[in-house]
């Protein structure tokens, strides 16, 4: 299998493998990362495979050649006669760049770490060079997602409940499963929003019917920020990896950035906003992407991570078998003053009969 090596993993054998019988270049050899040896003149002494296949060229056309043409960069040469010369001893840098000897093939984006090392009494130059393209793709997606949303926002002028299922829906044409989710989710929310509104409102003047109402339908809004988010990652039928679970709780992000106009306004998008934002927080501050706590919260996340967690226990994933309603329950009761604000759970535990009674409905 091969191995992949950091910068500092790579300097630190050299010294210890360069007398074991060729085992440092069969770990250059099979390393992912591109490994590119230049001497202090700046010419490409050697590099491994990965490395040409990066650039989609053959190491005969280009082994002897200067980094700074390879990477048609003439800064580049000033840069490495600084790092031979200067006191740092690495430096980062990325490139655009085109595949093949006549710079014909796809366009990718690649970022090298430069460290000197001294040979004898030679400085040498060792860059390890890792292929970009994908993540600098993805950003641009992002952004493109993010100026898509608000240019069908402004177009629809959200303020009902059929606009914003209108916008929610962009998810479900990703997710066959989050039609019906978004329609359990709203009724939970309006379920158990209304307890809360019977139960606090002589404290907060903010429960009326309409600040109900309001959360209900903005509810369907939670997820929005999902379609950001790869779908080899989003429908992924597996465990997610840790990388991909970091990248997948951006879409808490990316809906507080595609909604950022409207926050601090009194409309369903505001109220969405924060929804979207913040359902992944939880009661004790070990939540995401803030690690807000308690009421820090807006009330209105509170609510929904509650219903979208029964929702998610409840249901079938691409991932996991639905649990009972009984087993939806113990769970969430655990989290009561963990995940869940305790008002909350407690108000759910009132009425969590209303809430199988919703899921058996849309399953008929």
């Amino acid at each position: 299998m091969p191995t992949e090596m950091n910068s500092t993993d790579f300097l630190n054998t050299i010294e210890n493998l360069c007398t074991e019988n060729g085992k440092l270049q069969a770990i250059i050899e099979s390393s992912t990362i591109g490994i590119i040896e230049i001497n202090n003149e700046g010419v490409l002494v050697s590099a491994n495979p990965s490395f040409y296949q990066m650039l989609s060229i053959h190491p005969r056309d280009k082994t002897a050649g200067n980094v700074a043409e390879i990477f048609s960069s003439e800064e580049l040469k000033e840069d490495l006669k600084t790092l031979l010369t200067g006191p740092n001893e690495i430096m980062v840098k990325g490139f655009h760049v085109r595949g093949g000897i006549n710079h014909s093939g796809k366009m990718k984006y690649l970022e090298i770490k430069f460290s000197r090392v001294p040979v004898k009494d030679r400085m040498f130059i060792i860059g390890m060079v890792k292929d970009k393209t994908d993540i600098l793709r993805a950003l641009k997606n992002r952004e493109e997602y993010i100026s898509s949303l608000l240019n069908i926002i402004r177009e629809l002028k959200v303020d009902n409940r059929d606009t914003v299922y209108h916008i929610a829906s962009l998810v479900e044409l990703r997710d066959n499963t989050t039609g019906d989710h978004l329609k359990r989710v709203e009724s939970y929310t309006r379920k158990l929003g209304y307890q809360y509104m019977y139960a606090f409102r002589d404290r907060d003047k903010r429960l009326t019917e309409s600040f109900v109402e309001d959360m209900a339908v903005s509810s369907v809004l939670h997820d929005i920020g999902k379609v950001g988010i790869s779908d080899t990652i989003l429908l992924k039928p597996g465990k997610l990896t840790e990388g991909e679970y970091k990248s997948i709780k951006e879409h808490t992000i990316i809906a507080g950035e595609a909604l950022k106009e409207f926050k601090g306004k009194k409309d369903i998008l505001a109220m969405g906003r924060e929804i979207a934002t913040s359902h992944h927080e939880k009661w004790n501050g070990t939540g995401y992407p803030g690690k807000l706590k308690e009421y820090e919260i807006p009330l209105s996340a509170r609510i929904v991570a509650l219903c979208d967690t029964y929702d998610a226990l409840t249901t079938r994933r691409p991932y996991k078998e639905p649990f009972s309603h009984e087993k939806a329950v113990e769970i969430i009761t655990e989290e009561r003053g963990i995940s869940f604000d305790p008002d909350i759970v407690d108000l759910f535990l009132r009425i969590h009969h209303e809430f199988n009674d919703i899921r058996v409905r849309y399953e008929d």
